[in-house]
């Protein structure tokens, strides 16, 4: 059975999904995107393919740290390619292009140096048979980059009842639309096991202490805002208020310290 993101989206959820995303870019993109910009640079990567691109920020950023490389970002949602297009108007990047596609068996069997996805893992049907396509549409010694969340993961450096029942929710809207809230955890195994080599896995860590308290704030506002509008019997409404009234407290979400946290892998096709 496909995820509800393998499906498609109407206007208003691709809406609050591109905001979010952005969102995401701006607080946990501005530590993933130099990292994994090094890793193109490093490889010495020019023709990378970017899965599940959505609104097309994170890929932005990422190519403005690789000059040389030429950057195609596919989504399957339309809507979400438009943003990407008009964000790309408003920041124009020679080396950036979008595309409205699946990455299915039609998709067109180029193959590159390098591909990327970011939280598209999670929320495919068949995440080993996803890697397996990704195999096959590299070049030899070409590079596979993935970031995945891994939700349970989310803590606080002081124990926190609002931060832990955000995350109980969080939890409960991914299981309800059919994504791995943990898959991060297994990326190392399932890159393993679909051929993949020099596989490395490292975590990312975003909270006010490491992307600042205005992006962090931003994100959790946004991220919950999506999920109460999406599935308002999982994240309630009375747990929005209280979200709110608890970022309003800089003092005390600093000393708390929570925070999100990303895995990043990369691994190579022999």
């Amino acid at each position: 059975m496909k995820s509800m993101l393998e499906s498609y989206l109407t206007l208003e959820q691709t809406a609050l999904l591109a905001a979010t995303l952005a969102a995401q870019t701006r607080a946990s993109g501005s530590l993933e995107a130099p990292l994994v910009a090094r890793t193109l640079v490093e490889r010495g990567c020019r023709n990378v393919l970017d899965v599940g691109t959505g609104e097309g920020s994170f890929l932005l950023e990422v190519a403005g740290r690789v000059p040389r490389a030429r950057f195609l970002g596919i989504e399957h949602n339309a809507f979400a390619v438009r943003r990407a297009e008009a964000r790309l108007r408003r920041s124009p990047r020679r080396n950036v292009r979008f595309e409205t596609a699946f990455f299915d068996g039609a998709f067109a069997r180029t193959r590159h140096d390098a591909v990327l996805t970011r939280y598209t893992l999670q929320h495919s049907s068949r995440p080993e048979g996803f890697l397996r396509a990704v195999f096959q549409r590299l070049e030899r010694g070409g590079t596979f980059i993935a970031l995945e969340s891994v939700e349970s993961g989310m803590d606080c450096h002081v124990p926190d009842p609002v931060w832990q029942e955000y995350r109980t929710a969080l939890l409960a809207v991914h299981e309800k639309i059919g994504s791995d809230a943990d898959i991060g955890k297994a990326l190392g195994g399932m890159l393993r096991r679909t051929g993949f080599r020099q596989v490395r896995v490292e975590f990312v860590i975003t909270s006010p202490a490491t992307v600042g308290f205005e992006r962090f704030r931003a994100v959790v506002l946004t991220t919950a805002a999506l999920a109460h509008t999406l599935f308002p019997a999982l994240l309630r409404r009375r747990l929005l208020a209280r979200m709110e009234t608890w970022l309003r407290d800089r003092t005390g979400i600093e000393r708390r310290d929570p925070y999100v946290v990303t895995a990043l892998a990369s691994a190579t096709r022999p």
